[in-house]
C-alpha cells in the first residue's frame, strides 16, 4: 500500500514537471498517461487558458495487457515502406554523367524523424526518467512498474507528432472504451480528476488492470468559438491545426445555425476530426435529428450529417481544399448539452519549388524526387539526386537546396581534415604559435604607429614655435626713423 501511494505521488509530481517544463503559445499538447485501475487520474493543462479534449480512454485487464503487449507491437513500423521501395534514386558515384538506379527506403534518412518510445526496455526499471529534447519538440517519458505489476507511464509531446507515419499504435481489441465517461467529466475544462470506480460504477466488477488516457490541451483563446467564420489554415507548423467549438461549449449550446468554412492550400486537403458531439438526440416521436452537425466538401459531397455522440474521435478527410462545417440547432434557447468540439488540420505537403539548375522528377502524396541538371549537384550533399518524403501530415523531412556546378563545390570538411592532418605531422618547432605569429607582430606594428604619431606631433609643435620666433624678430628689426624723420600716423601719405 505504501509503495502504491509513493508511486502515485511520484507519478503526479512528474506529470506536473512535464506540464511545466515550457510553454509555447498556440501549441497543442498531447498528454498520455497509464496507471493502475484503482489510481486517481489528474488531467491537467499547464496553461490556465487551455482546455482538455479527451482523445482516448481504455481499460485493459492485466491478462489481456500481457497477451497483447509484445516487443513487436511497440516497435516502430513504417507504413509506407512499400511505396518508397518503388522509387529509385538515380545517382552517379563517380560523377561521370552515368547514373545508376539504386533502391531506396525510408530507413536511410530516418535520423530526422524522432522515433516512438520503447517501453519494453524499461519495464524492469522501477524508477526511470528520460528526457528527450530537440529543437522542435519536447517529450518526457516516465516508466515504472506499479503495485499492480503493470507499467505506469506519462508522456507529453506536440500534437503534430500524431501524423508521424512511422508510429504504430498499440492494438486495443481486448480493451474497454472509457472515452464517454472520461470525456463527460473532463472535456472542455482546464483540469479534472477521474477515479474509475467512482466515476464509472460498472468497473467495480472488473479484474485488476490498467487505464490508459490520452488527451489534448488546446489554447481556448486561440480556438474558433464564434459562428460564421472562414478559417485559413496554414500549410504547416502550429497554425496548420486548431479547434472549433460551438458558443457555450461545454455547458450548453444555443439554438441557432453556425457555419465555418475551412480553407487550405490548393495542393492540400482538410481533415476534420469530431472530438465531441453532444446534441439533442432523436426523441421518441421523432424520426430524424432536430439538431445536427454537417461536414460538406466543396464539391457537394456530405462527409457527415448526424447528431449522435462519437465513441472515438471521428476523422473526415476532404477531397478538395475547402470544407464547410455547419451546426444547425432548431431547439429554442440554450439547450443543456455540451455542443460540438472539432479539430481541423491541413493534410498533405506542398510541393517545394525546384532549384534553378534542377527539376522535379517524381511526386506523389508521400515522396518527391528532385534531380540537378548535368554537371550540377546539390550544394550540401554533392549528389545530383535527392528524395524527400512527407511526414507528420504536412511536413517534409528535408529541404531542396541550390544546385551548383561540380567544379565549384568545395568540401569544407575535407579541407579541415587535411589541415588537421598537416598540423599533426609537423615538427614541434614548426607548429604555428598564435602568440608568436599574430599577437607580438600586431603589438609591434601598433607601437610603430604610435611612435610615428608622436614624432609627427613633436615636429609640428617645433615648427609652430619656430614660426612664432621668426615673426617676433621681424618686428624687432623694423627701423623707427629714416633720414632723421620719425614715422608716425600723421606723416603717412
Amino acid at each position: 500500500m505504501l509503495r502504491a501511494s509513493r508511486a502515485r505521488c511520484v507519478h503526479v509530481g512528474l506529470l506536473w514537471f512535464i506540464l511545466c517544463l515550457g510553454d509555447v503559445d498556440g501549441l497543442i499538447e498531447i498528454v498520455e498517461e497509464q496507471q493502475c485501475h484503482e489510481n486517481e487520474f489528474r488531467l491537467t493543462c499547464r496553461d490556465l487558458d487551455s482546455h482538455i479534449a479527451v482523445l482516448e480512454a481504455w481499460y485493459t485487464s492485466a491478462e489481456d495487457y500481457h497477451y497483447n503487449t509484445t516487443h513487436e507491437s511497440l516497435r516502430i513500423k513504417t507504413e509506407n515502406d512499400s511505396e518508397l521501395n518503388k522509387v529509385y534514386v538515380y545517382s552517379s558515384p563517380k560523377h561521370n554523367g552515368v547514373y545508376q538506379p539504386s533502391n531506396h527506403s525510408m530507413s536511410d534518412n530516418s535520423s530526422n524523424v524522432n522515433s516512438t518510445f520503447d517501453f519494453i526496455d524499461l519495464f524492469n526499471d522501477t524508477d526511470n526518467v528520460m528526457l528527450f529534447n530537440d529543437t522542435v519538440d519536447m517529450s518526457v517519458d516516465f516508466v515504472n512498474v506499479s503495485a499492480c505489476g503493470l507499467p505506469n507511464f506519462a508522456r507529453s509531446y506536440a500534437s503534430w507528432r500524431e501524423g508521424d507515419k512511422r508510429r504504430r499504435h498499440q492494438s486495443r481489441e481486448a480493451a474497454i472504451n472509457l472515452r464517454a465517461p472520461v470525456s463527460y467529466r473532463c472535456t472542455g475544462v482546464n483540469h479534472c480528476n477521474f477515479v474509475l470506480y467512482e466515476d464509472y460504477p460498472p468497473a467495480k466488477r472488473w479484474t485488476p488492470g490498467v487505464v490508459y488516457i490520452k488527451y489534448a490541451c488546446f489554447d481556448d483563446t486561440l480556438s474558433v468559438h464564434y459562428c460564421n467564420r472562414e478559417v485559413k489554415i496554414a500549410e504547416m507548423g502550429e497554425d496548420s491545426e486548431g479547434y472549433i467549438r460551438t458558443p457555450g461549449y461545454p455547458h450548453f449550446y444555443v439554438g441557432d445555425e453556425c457555419r465555418w468554412r475551412l480553407r487550405v492550400h490548393p495542393e492540400q486537403r482538410v481533415r476534420v476530426t469530431l472530438m465531441d458531439v453532444s446534441l439533442r438526440s432523436i426523441g421518441p416521436f421523432e424520426n430524424r435529428c432536430t439538431d445536427h452537425v454537417t461536414v460538406q466538401d466543396l464539391n457537394g459531397d456530405i462527409l457527415l450529417s448526424s447528431c449522435d455522440q462519437v465513441d472515438l474521435p471521428l476523422r473526415l478527410t476532404s477531397v478538395t481544399n475547402i470544407v464547410d462545417v455547419t451546426v444547425e440547432a432548431k431547439s429554442k434557447g440554450a439547450y443543456p448539452k455540451r455542443g460540438v468540439l472539432l479539430h481541423y488540420k491541413s493534410i498533405g505537403c506542398v510541393t517545394p519549388l525546384p532549384p534553378s539548375n534542377g527539376y522535379l522528377v517524381y511526386r506523389n502524396e508521400d515522396v518527391a524526387h528532385y534531380v540537378c541538371n548535368v554537371n550540377f549537384v546539390f550544394v550540401d550533399t554533392r549528389q545530383r539526386a535527392r528524395l524527400i518524403w512527407c511526414y507528420d501530415d504536412n511536413r517534409w523531412n528535408d529541404t531542396v537546396p541550390l544546385c551548383v556546378e561540380e567544379a565549384g563545390v568545395t568540401d569544407p570538411e575535407g579541407d579541415s581534415k587535411r589541415q588537421e592532418q598537416y598540423s599533426t605531422t609537423m615538427a614541434p618547432h614548426d607548429v604555428p604559435d598564435m602568440m608568436v605569429d599574430i599577437v607580438i607582430p600586431s603589438l609591434l606594428i601598433a607601437a610603430l604607429f604610435v611612435g610615428n604619431a608622436l614624432i609627427v606631433l613633436i615636429i609640428y609643435k617645433y615648427r609652430k614655435r619656430k614660426e612664432g620666433d621668426d615673426v617676433e624678430d621681424e618686428f624687432n628689426t623694423i627701423p623707427l626713423s629714416v633720414n632723421g624723420n620719425v614715422h608716425s600716423a600723421g606723416n603717412a601719405v
